[in-house]
C-alpha cells in the first residue's frame, strides 16, 4: 500500500507548514525590489566561485600527474643517464695521469728523498703508465755536467713551483737564485726511477740561457741530449716554465715569438739525434688564464701562432686557488671547481681560432693550490675531491694529459716525507684501476654537489668487461641516492643488471684526515709497502646507489651493450 503525503509527517503538523508557506509569499511580494537589486551581485560572486573552483581543479589535476609521472623518483634524489647510443666522446692519452718532481729536488741535492728506496718504487708502480715530469721555476736555473763529479746546488729556500713567486703581485727574489748543476750521475738515477717504475721522462730545458742577441743558448741543452742518446734514455721534452711570468719570477723576459722561435731551434736539434727524431716536444707550459690577467692568454696565442705546427702538444698550468689563503670550504666549493671549466674553454678557443684542434692539450702542471699547496688541506681527505673532480672535468672536455704536481714535496704531494701515501694517492691508484681512456657521453640531473663522469672500465680490471666506470663524488652533507639509467639500449631506461662493484671512499673521522677508507676499511700499504688488496663490495643498483655524506665513489657497471674498443689502456 502506498503511503499518502500525510504519512511523512505527523497529521497535526500540516496546518503550521500551510501557514508558513503563506507568510513566505508574502514577504517575498514585500521583498521582491530588494532581491532584484542585489541579483547583478550575486550572479558576480556565482562566477567567482565557479572560477576559483575551476582553477583549484586544475592545480589538483596538475599536482596529481606530476605525482604519477615521478612517482618513481619519490625517493631518487638524482639521477645518472649513460647514453651509449651516442659514440665514445673522447680518448684520453694511455698516460692520461702522470706525476711530477719538481726541479728544485735537484736544486737542494736531492736531500729531500732517497730516490733509490724501494718503497718510492712500489708507490710509483701502481700510477704507472705515465709521464714523469721534472720541471718548475727552478728548471730554468739547471745547468747540465757529465762529470760526475763537479757539482754545485743552492741551499736557498726556494719552494718547490716558485714559491712566493707563483704570487703575481708579491716580491720574488728568485732572479738572485744562483744556477746549480745536475750532473750525469744524477741524471741516470731519475732516468732508472722512470724507467723502473713503468713511467716515461718528460724533462724540463732551461730556457734562460741566453746568447747576447736574447735567443736561446742551446749549448748546454745538445750536451745533454747527447749524454742521454749515448744512454740510450727515452725522454720526452720541454723548455722553460711559465714563460710568461720570467718578468716577474726572473726580472728577465723572453716574448712569446722569440720562445716560439727558441723551440723551433730544439725541435731541429732532436731531429738531428736519431734517438730523439721523434721524441715528444710540448710547450708553452704557460700559466692558468685569468679574467683579471690577460697577459698568459696573450703570451699563449702568440707562442702558437708561430710554433704551433711545431710541438707535439700544447702544455698550460692549472690551479684553483692561492696555497697560503685557501680556506676548507673552497675544496668542497663547486663554483671553486667550475673554474677549470671556464679555463679550458678559453684555451680551446684559441687553439681552435689558430686551426690547432688536432693538437693534443695537456695540464702540463697542477694541483689544487700553487705554492706548494694549502697547508692542512691539499694532503688531506679534503683535497680529494678537487683532484677527482679535475681528472673527470680534464677527460670530459678533451685534455688528454693531466701531470700531478707533485710524487713528493710541498703540501699537494701524493706521498709524505716518510713515503705514507696521502689520501689523492689513494684516488689517483683505483683511477689508474678502474677508469679506461675511452669517455662515455652521460648526463646529470644532480645539484652541483653531486658530480659523475663516465668511462669505459679499464680493460685490466678485474676481468669486468664490457663495463662502464661511472666515478665521482657527493660534497653535501647527506647522502645522495643516484638512479643509473640508459645503460641498456634506448634512454631513460633503468639499469637492468643486479650487480655493480663499487668502491666507495669516505673519510676516517673528519674531512681533514690523513687517512682514507674503502668501503668503510682504513686504506693501509701492507707491510712490505706494497698495495693492500683493493676489493669492491658488489650491490645492487636497484632502486639507486647510495653515496655517504661527504664521499667518493667508482662504480663498475657491466653490460654487454657498452661499445668500448679493444684498446688496451695499461700499455
Amino acid at each position: 500500500m502506498q503511503k499518502s503525503n500525510t504519512d511523512e509527517f505527523p497529521i497535526q503538523a500540516i496546518p503550521l507548514l500551510e501557514k508558513f508557506k503563506s507568510k513566505m509569499v508574502l514577504i517575498s511580494r514585500r521583498n521582491g525590489s530588494f532581491f532584484q537589486a542585489i541579483k547583478p551581485a550575486l550572479l558576480k560572486v556565482q562566477n567567482c566561485c565557479s572560477t576559483c573552483a575551476l582553477i583549484i581543479c586544475l592545480v589538483l589535476l596538475i599536482l596529481s600527474l606530476l605525482a604519477v609521472i615521478f612517482k618513481p623518483l619519490n625517493k631518487i634524489t638524482h639521477a645518472l643517464v649513460i647514453d651509449l647510443d651516442e659514440p665514445i666522446r673522447h680518448v684520453t692519452d694511455s698516460k692520461f695521469l702522470s706525476i711530477a718532481i719538481d726541479s728544485v729536488f735537484i736544486a737542494h741535492g736531492f736531500r729531500e728523498c732517497n730516490i733509490s728506496d724501494p718503497k718510492l718504487l712500489k708507490l710509483m708502480i701502481p700510477l704507472a703508465p705515465g709521464y714523469l715530469r721534472i720541471g718548475g721555476t727552478m728548471a730554468d736555473r739547471l745547468v747540465f755536467t757529465s762529470s760526475p763529479t763537479f757539482l754545485f746546488k743552492t741551499f736557498d729556500t726556494v719552494e718547490i713551483d716558485g714559491g712566493e713567486c707563483s704570487y703575481e703581485n708579491t716580491y720574488c727574489d728568485a732572479y738572485y737564485r744562483h744556477n746549480y748543476t745536475m750532473n750525469g750521475h744524477e741524471w741516470l738515477q731519475l732516468n732508472k726511477l722512470a724507467a723502473d717504475a713503468g713511467f716515461t721522462m718528460l724533462f724540463d730545458l732551461n730556457a734562460l740561457r741566453r746568447f747576447e742577441n736574447g735567443s736561446w743558448n742551446y749549448t748546454n741543452a745538445e750536451e745533454l741530449i747527447a749524454f742521454s742518446e749515448k744512454h740510450n734514455l727515452k725522454i720526452m721534452w720541454e723548455l722553460g716554465n711559465e714563460p710568461d711570468r720570467f718578468r716577474h719570477a726572473f726580472n728577465y723576459e723572453v716574448n712569446a715569438t722569440q720562445l716560439a722561435n727558441d723551440f723551433i731551434t730544439l725541435r731541429n736539434i732532436l731531429d738531428r739525434h736519431p734517438m730523439y727524431k721523434n721524441s715528444l716536444l710540448v710547450g708553452p707550459d704557460t700559466t692558468r688564464p685569468q679574467p683579471s690577467h690577460k697577459e698568459s692568454e696573450v703570451y699563449f696565442q702568440k707562442f702558437l701562432e708561430t710554433a704551433g705546427n711545431v710541438v707535439s702538444a700544447i702544455t698550460w698550468h692549472q690551479y684553483y686557488l692561492n696555497g697560503k689563503t685557501a680556506k676548507a670550504t673552497d675544496f668542497v666549493d663547486p663554483a671553486v671547481f667550475d673554474v677549470l671549466y671556464a679555463q679550458i674553454n678559453i684555451t680551446k678557443t684559441i687553439v681552435k681560432k689558430l686551426g690547432l684542434e688536432a693538437k693534443p692539450i695537456w695540464l702540463g702542471e697542477t694541483s689544487s693550490a700553487y705554492s706548494s699547496g694549502a697547508l692542512g688541506y691539499s694532503d688531506r681527505y679534503i683535497s680529494t675531491f678537487i683532484w677527482l673532480d679535475k681528472l673527470g672535468v680534464a677527460a670530459k672536455t678533451g685534455l688528454d694529459v693531466v701531470v700531478r704536481q707533485t710524487l713528493f714535496q710541498g703540501n699537494y704531494a701524493l706521498v709524505d716525507k716518510t713515503l705514507d701515501p696521502n689520501p689523492d694517492w689513494w684516488i689517483s691508484v683505483l683511477y689508474k684501476m678502474l677508469v679506461g681512456p675511452e669517455v662515455i657521453t652521460c648526463y646529470d640531473m644532480l645539484n652541483k654537489n653531486v658530480r659523475l663522469y663516465c668511462h669505459c672500465t679499464k680493460v685490466s680490471a678485474y676481468g669486468i668487461a664490457p663495463s662502464v666506470t661511472v666515478f665521482g663524488m657527493n660534497m653535501k652533507n647527506t647522502e645522495a641516492k643516484v638512479r643509473i639509467e640508459g645503460i641498456f639500449p634506448g634512454l631513460h631506461k633503468e639499469v637492468a643488471t643486479d650487480k655493480v662493484y663499487a668502491y666507495v671512499l669516505t673519510p676516517y673521522l673528519t674531512l681533514l684526515t690523513k687517512h682514507i677508507q674503502l668501503n668503510d676499511d682504513i686504506l693501509f700499504l701492507l707491510p712490505d709497502g706494497s698495495l693492500p688488496p683493493l676489493n669492491p663490495k658488489v650491490v645492487s643498483p636497484h632502486p639507486y646507489l647510495i653515496m655517504p655524506p661527504y664521499s667518493l665513489a667508482f662504480w663498475v657497471i657491466p653490460s654487454p651493450f657498452v661499445h668500448c674498443s679493444s684498446i688496451i689502456s695499461d700499455l
